[in-house]
């Protein structure tokens, strides 16, 4: 049988699947034979046009991430809830992922980042490797008290599982922690994209005598129900682009959706600029394509500090605060912008560093 990877993603938005789809492409590339599953609450369509290889999908949730009403609210006590409900049938989970795993016939893991499947794979002494920016022992610190019985006994089972990770790999910009015994660095992970400008703007029926900027605003794998929608779409010296569906009728204003047949590295190559949180998937590939970004913070999340400090040497990228993002008055922002001299792009090999690594463990493992 030909050697099978299980990639087991966490569902808590797209950023996951962005790190991990380059990756895939790479080790397909490397080692056509290969079996891919893609493991994770994650929508099908989605999956395939960020994975641009043939895999299998399974799509159960493996992780609880954060639960969150809106992609900058986080709904903190569903999340405590659903925590203790994962702590109070641990075993019964990894115990079913040790069946998946094994009736797939996995020869290795790859984990970004439930903790879960690592553990599933400690069972089987089969390889993992963690694809770690973050890791959500993390998050879970930075959100809730240690002092809370009930969190800590998630916490701490939480890091003893991960730390049985064959090896992890931290992608720039990562939190690099304890959290992990066996780790090393990689350059960012990036998917390949084409910037296709004019393209975009015909497809979105945008004139072309039409000079005015294309802005994205994307705030990440979730639809927003709290964008200042009307005051956006006053700004008319603009043509936006929301991946929501509830939009102004007027001419400037255009949903991504009829884009769905585009890879969506392409979309965000094509914009002029992006209004987004600096979540590792838009904002490291913003900066790899040269697309300037004006991005909110959620200020609790762990990993927008490192995202934020690579930001400033790598990308044009500009802060604004919560009240200038709730008042979606940011002309004067989105031109100092447009007027940033971009720095020098940055290297973003990781996934082509992180399949040599993968495939040299696939390659390592004793044949049974």
């Amino acid at each position: 049988m030909k050697s099978g990877i299980f990639c087991a993603v966490s569902g808590h938005g797209y950023g996951h699947l962005s790190q991990v789809a380059p990756i895939i492409d790479h080790l397909v590339l490397m080692e056509p034979e290969l079996r891919i599953m893609v493991a994770g609450k994650l929508d099908p369509e989605v999956v395939k046009n960020f994975v641009r290889v043939g895999h299998s999908l399974d799509p159960l949730g493996r992780d609880v991430g954060l639960v969150q009403t809106d992609p900058l609210v986080v709904d903190l006590e569903a999340t405590r809830a659903s925590y203790i409900a994962m702590q109070g049938c641990w075993e019964e989970l990894v115990d079913a992922e040790v069946a998946k795993l094994r009736a797939w016939s996995a020869d290795l893991v790859v984990a970004d980042i439930p903790c879960v499947t690592i553990a599933a794979a400690h069972k089987l002494n089969i390889p993992s490797v963690a694809i770690a920016s973050l890791s959500w022992d993390h998050v879970i610190k930075a959100y809730f008290s240690l002092d809370d019985p009930d969190i800590r006994a998630c916490w701490q089972r939480m890091r003893d599982n991960y730390a049985k990770a064959t090896l992890a790999l931290h992608p720039e910009p990562s939190i690099v922690g304890d959290t992990f015994p066996r780790c090393e660095k990689i350059p960012p992970l990036v998917s390949q994209a084409r910037g296709r400008k004019q393209d975009l703007r015909r497809a979105l029926g945008i004139g072309a005598d039409d000079a005015r900027p294309l802005i994205m605003v994307n705030l990440g794998g979730m639809p927003s129900n709290i964008l200042p929608m009307e005051n956006i779409a006053q700004e008319n010296r603009y043509h936006w682009l929301f991946k929501e569906t509830q939009l102004p009728i007027v001419d400037h204003v255009h949903c991504s959706d009829k884009m769905w047949q585009w890879p969506f590295g392409d979309v965000l190559a094509s914009v002029d600029a992006i209004v987004s949180k600096p979540g590792y998937g838009i904002a490291i590939h913003s900066a790899a394509m040269g697309v300037p970004l004006l991005y909110v913070r959620r200020q609790q999340f762990p990993d927008e500090d490192p995202i934020c400090q690579w930001l400033s040497k790598h990308s044009a990228a500009l802060e604004i605060g919560a009240e200038t993002f709730a008042s979606g008055r940011w002309h004067a922002e989105i031109q100092r912008l447009l007027h940033t001299s971009f720095p020098l792009r940055p290297e973003c090999n990781g996934a082509e560093k992180a399949a040599e690594k993968i495939l040299g463990l696939l390659r390592a493992r004793p044949i049974a």
